[in-house]
Formats: C-alpha cells, structure tokens, sequence
C-alpha cells in the first residue's frame, strides 16, 4: 500500500472519559463536509427482564414522539431542513440515536440528539399509539420470513437466555408496559455510565467535546441502576448451548435455513481468521457455498455466510432459501462444505482472496463518516479499545491457514452445529 492511500486513511481519534462515567469518542476528519454523530447507549435487549422483553426497542420509538422542546414532527424536520438524516436502532448490546449533517449543523444535531434522551415527554396517549406501531413492526419480520429465520436461529442458540429474546418484544410484553415502566427504564438505564458519544467528521475537536459536555449535562443528575459496563456475571453462559435442529412449519414458498454456532466475543483474536472463514465459506459470489448451492446445483438464489460478535460471545452462522422439497439436499451440502474445510483446509490462493476482500470492504468503508462514527463506538462498547486501520489490516495479513484451521475445528465441527428452518413441512 503506496503513502499516499496510508496518509488519505490517516486517523486523529481522540478519546475521552467524563468524571461521571460517560465516555466520548471522536475522529477528526478534515477533507470531508459532513460530520456523523451516534448517542449510543449501552442497554439491549440482553439487559431486559423476561416480563419487559422489548422496552429498549419500545423506548427507541418513544423518544421520537416529542419531546419537552421539540414535537415529533420538528424532531425530524430540525435535521432534514438542513440536508441532514436522523434515526435509531436497537440491538442485542446496546441502543443508538444517530444523525448526519453538514459539518456547519454540527452543534444542531447534537442538540437535537441530547433533546431525545434528556427530556422526552412519553405521553400516555402516545404509548398507545405506538403499540399499535410496534405491532406491526412485529407483524412485517413475522411475514418476512428471511428476517423471521435468524430470530429463531438466536432463539435456538440462546434458549431462555436474554440473547435469545426478540428484539422487538412480543405482543405481550408490549401491550404490557406502561408509562411508569418506560420513565424508569429510562432514568435508571439511560444513566451516565452507560453512554458513549461518538462523532466522526470535520469537526474542531475541543469545541465539539465542550458541547457534548454542555448539551449531555443532564446525565449527571441521574443515578441510574444500571451500572456501567456489563460484567461478566450478568452475561450468559456460553458453555450453556446445546446444539439442536428444529423446523417451524409455515405456508410460504420457500424453506428459510440457518445453519451454525455459538462463535467469538467481539475482542476476541480469534475473530479475525473467522471472518477469513466466513468470507471463504459464504462472503460473496466467488464464495464456496455460493457457487455450490447457486452456480452448480441451482438450490438456492440467496446463500451467505455472516457472524455477530457480543461482550462476551457470539454466533456464527450460514443463511440459505430453498426450495421445501430440497431442505435436506441443502443442508447436506452445507455438511458436506463445511467437511471439505475440516479435512483439506483452505488453500493460501483463497485466503489471499478472503484477506483481499476483507481489507477493500474495510478501506472503502472508511469513505463513510457514519462508517468511521460506528467504528469509534463499537471499539468503545465492546471493551476492546480503539484499534487503528493500520493494526486492523496487520492482524487481517497475519492470519494463516493454521489460524484460520483452529477456527474451523472449533466453529464447523458437526457437534456443535445448530440447524433451524422455516417453511412448509416438507414431510
């Protein structure tokens, strides 16, 4: 790689930790006109209680119905009017509340996202309401079968534990939660230590974290029960899972299939030669189980790998939509791929391909301010610290076929594979 590609990735991270707990991440970015901004917070739907599944999520939307300063309408429109994009998601981990303006709009967004978390009004009427659109939420992944199959793979994996509960709550839990139960969500888990700041951008990097501090003062005069960092005794045991194979009978035209295991945490070195494994295996159209499944045996016209990396554990997994009659067909060769991998390994041409592809998708993503902001705050969420793009693509090269062997004795071994389907009973 020639100078001039290192110094146009240079970074200028800087990181900071306020008195009380909450942690700031930022990227100076200055040939760029636009900032990103994420208010992550570091609750999920592994921190709820079973009779509460689904009030992360619930208070993801709540916060957007208005809020002492701001209606639900300005909200958005504070943002949009100045060419900019507000949204949110919720996750196994955590929660995030992110924006991307002009660098010039930098102090509005900022406003707008503390605003979101500091003062929303949740009215009563308004939690009705928004049941209503939660249901329906629930209702769209429950008619979208590809999207249903990878919260029954977790379901399976996890079991009772919370990194098996479904993101967006049941019927029950929703319809369930009151008022009462959100604020005290909020002002127990939306607590300082439990918040990080992260911005990536052209950005004058004093000033902008004197403005965090002014606009996220307000944490400070919350408690919280919630703690900060997850340990490790709240977290789940992953000696805990047992491998399984279960089918859900569903009239669709398709037979929905996860196939994989219980992986690596996300700071975890060993994350590396499996996201090699994972390319190798079903990361794009050059992949293994792709011009298996698709090229030469035409069962499929979806097929990928993909993995997730928590605190402290994570699953590894492959996808495939097939036809119901070829279910078993299909798994088979899914068997039959894997084996070809314990007994013969990768070849260093593959790997070099892998590690190629691995290190394009990350050098282009870094194109992306709201790419970089992500960056910033998963590092920090996870415990691991700020890993620079230079060491990141050290460790990519460094991986060898005996890595990426280990791996593949640990993540592919038959024992330990866990089978769910989605589709009509096939008989």
């Amino acid at each position: 790689m020639s100078g001039r590609r290192l110094d146009s990735m240079k970074e200028n991270v800087r990181r900071i930790v306020e008195s009380n707990g909450m942690r700031i991440v930022l990227e100076h970015i200055p040939h760029v006109r636009s900032c990103s901004i994420g208010v992550w917070v570091s609750r999920g739907s592994r921190h709820e209680p079973a009779d509460k599944i689904g009030i992360s999520h619930f208070l993801e939307h709540m916060v957007f119905k208005g809020t002492g300063r701001r209606s639900a309408k300005q909200i958005a429109s504070d943002i949009e009017s100045v060419g900019g994009s507000i949204d949110a998601f919720t996750g196994r981990e955590y929660t995030c509340f992110h924006a991307r303006v002009l660098d010039e709009y930098v102090e509005l967004a900022v406003d707008v996202l503390s605003d979101l978390v500091a003062d929303p009004t949740v009215a009563e009427e308004n939690i009705e309401r928004e049941k209503h659109v939660v249901f329906e939420e629930i209702r769209n992944m429950e008619d979208t079968p590809d999207d249903m199959i990878h919260q029954l793979y977790s379901r399976a994996l996890w079991g009772d534990d919370p990194l098996g509960y479904p993101l967006l709550g049941t019927y029950e839990t929703v319809e369930s939660l009151k008022r009462a139960d959100v604020l005290d969500y909020l002002h127990n888990q939306y607590s300082a230590s439990n918040f990080v700041i992260s911005l990536a951008g052209n950005i004058d990097v004093s000033a902008t974290v004197e403005l965090i501090r002014d606009k996220f003062s307000f944490l400070s005069s919350r408690s919280g029960n919630g703690g900060g960092k997850t340990t490790n005794s709240s977290l789940i045991n992953p000696g805990r899972f047992k491998p399984e194979s279960r089918h859900l009978d569903r009239d669709c035209q398709q037979t929905h299939l996860c196939l994989g295991t219980v992986s690596f945490a996300h700071s975890d070195p060993r994350r590396y030669a499996l996201l090699l494994l994972s390319n190798i295996i079903g990361g794009g159209m050059s992949s293994r189980l792709f011009q298996r499944v698709r090229e030469e045996e035409a069962l499929a016209y979806v097929v990928y790998s993909f993995q997730q990396f928590y605190v402290d554990t994570g699953l590894y997994g492959v996808y495939v939509g097939t036809e119901p009659s070829q279910r078993d067909r299909t798994i088979a060769i899914v068997h039959e791929e894997y084996k070809k991998i314990l007994d013969q390994g990768v070849n260093e041409e593959e790997l070099l391909h892998a590690k190629n592809q691995l290190k394009g998708q990350l050098l282009i993503g870094l194109e992306s301010t709201t790419t970089r902001m992500f960056r910033l705050a998963n590092f920090e969420i996870n415990g691991e610290g700020y890993q620079p793009v230079d060491r990141v693509i050290e460790k990519i090269n460094s991986a060898g076929p005996e890595d990426i062997r280990r791996v593949a004795e640990l993540i592919l071994d038959p024992r330990r594979i866990c089978s769910v389907s989605l589709g009509p009973n096939h008989g």
